[in-house]
């Protein structure tokens, strides 16, 4: 898939059903503190291993607060705004957790998961946010294969696999935006499974 974005604008956010902020005040050790905040979703996420083609899938897709970001530190490139990211979700439709993300990969890469593995649960931007993020561990094959994946509705995701034997120069490649959970979620996978020749 060949992701184009075009026409950026920067407006003033009204009403949104993704992000709320709001302000606390308390005392801290005698002294009132301020501090903003933004209430937000909680989500998960899965590491997806890919046994057939000996490489872990990941998705790519724009995320405007990166380009924001990058362009306030001039960073100039075609992958301005560009991200690798496990295969991820919001908990926004009432389901469950393991609901959450199997209906996330069918819909992102296309894939109709069998048995997954909870990682573990951390919590997300402590500085701002401080909302959850738990995270899966599947592997798959083709016979699982059921669409070509992309997302729904507005959202443009593209499959990304790379192979296990260079999964560890793409994961310190600074050019490659990635964020703490896919770091995290490729050194478990090395201390789960190491250098065992068959992965499950």
């Amino acid at each position: 898939m060949d992701i184009t974005v075009t026409d950026l604008k920067i407006l003033p956010m009204g009403k949104s059903d993704y992000v709320k902020p709001f302000r606390m005040e308390f005392m801290q050790n005698g002294k009132r503190r301020i501090w903003d905040c933004v209430k937000v979703h909680n989500s998960v996420s899965i590491m997806l291993y890919h046994k057939e083609k000996d490489a872990f899938l990941f998705v790519k897709q724009f995320r405007p607060a990166v380009w924001y970001s990058q362009e306030n530190l001039g960073y100039k490139s075609d992958e301005q705004g560009f991200t690798y990211e496990l295969c991820a979700g919001l908990m926004d439709k009432g389901l469950s957790e393991e609901q959450t993300i199997r209906e996330e990969v069918l819909e992102e890469v296309g894939y109709e998961i069998d048995a997954i593995e909870k990682i573990t649960m951390c919590y997300t931007a402590f500085g701002f946010g401080g909302g959850t993020q738990t995270m899966f561990y599947a592997c798959i094959d083709e016979s699982m294969r059921v669409n070509d994946g992309g997302g729904v509705a507005e959202e443009a995701i593209e499959l990304v696999f790379i192979e296990r034997a260079k999964m560890h120069e793409f994961a310190y490649d600074e050019s490659k935006v990635k964020g703490f959970g896919f770091m995290y979620a490729h050194l478990w996978w090395q201390e789960k499974f190491g250098n065992l020749k068959d992965k499950k």
